[in-house]
């Protein structure tokens, strides 16, 4: 007979026996609930850097700018410029994914990024009205007041709906999950640039892995891609939140919907180690600002 049928309802005495002779399911339960406990308590993993390389001069300010890139890869330690982790299989699918065979390709490639910066036009110019828009009230604009300046630019109301509704809904799914000591309120999209110049900074380092440049001209390229790009952004917050809403926006042509961000946001997580002191991040140490 069935376990079940053996337990009399409205005795407890029978009720308890029965329970406490299902030992296997408490060993489960009980495995299951220490897990949760370790994950709970375990101290987040710490950024771990390449003891060659510095940590705290220029060069490792301006390699910085491609750590979520780098890391998301992963090609190495975040502040190696020879990215020495990528293996031949996946140096390979590097070059067909980035359609750099050749050296010429790879500094080809590096230019798109940096003067293209995957950018649409209506999606740059909804944002500079954003931008606009803040400093002149002296805030982060409403969403009504958003898209009612976006329709008086000439803007379709219905567009600038779906596009208002996107870019928000993702600052807020960063803002939770990195948190908002990290991602302040202050702290909007103004461009989506953060993403294409992140990942120029970790293709130089690429090229080195490819043979195609020594370190002195990898680290000589993101300088360049750092005085181009950074003064673009006030801070690493506002670096980290453009790249992560300029992926999520790339990949998903601008269409969120409720998995999306599960797909393409991921790099959330880095994020947040980045600008962790605790963690070892570089983003909580390195000044925005290079001297």
């Amino acid at each position: 007979m069935h376990g079940s049928a053996r337990v009399d309802l409205n005795d407890l005495g029978s009720i308890l026996g029965w329970l406490a002779a299902q030992w296997w399911v408490w060993v489960i339960v009980g495995v299951v609930v220490l897990l949760i406990l370790v994950v709970w308590l375990m101290p987040a993993a710490k950024v771990k850097p390449s003891e060659q390389y510095s940590t705290d001069d220029r060069e490792a300010n301006e390699i910085a700018l491609g750590f979520l890139q780098i890391v998301n890869q992963p090609s190495g330690p975040w502040n190696d410029p020879t990215a020495p982790a990528l293996t031949a299989n996946e140096k390979k699918q590097l070059v067909e994914m980035w359609g750099v065979p050749d050296r010429e390709q790879w500094l080809a490639g590096i230019e798109r990024l940096v003067n293209g910066r995957r950018r649409r036009d209506l999606w740059v110019s909804c944002l500079s009205i954003r931008s606009e828009l803040a400093q002149r009230l002296g805030r982060v604009p409403r969403s009504k007041e958003w898209i009612a300046a976006i329709v008086e630019a000439g803007g379709d109301k219905r567009d600038a709906r779906g596009f208002v509704a996107a870019i928000e809904g993702v600052e807020a799914q960063v803002r939770k999950l990195v948190g908002k000591d990290i991602v302040t309120p202050d702290v909007y999209v103004r461009t989506l640039d953060a993403y294409a110049l992140g990942q120029a900074v970790a293709l130089a380092t690429w090229g080195v892995a490819l043979g195609y440049a020594e370190v002195p001209e990898a680290r000589a390229l993101i300088r360049r891609i750092n005085e181009e790009g950074r003064p673009g952004f006030t801070s690493w917050a506002d670096f980290g939140l453009s790249y992560i809403v300029g992926r999520v926006m790339h990949w998903s042509d601008g269409t969120i919907g409720e998995k999306t961000f599960d797909r393409f946001g991921d790099g959330w997580s880095d994020f947040k180690a980045a600008a962790t002191a605790k963690r070892n991040g570089p983003w909580a140490s390195l000044p925005w600002r290079i001297g």
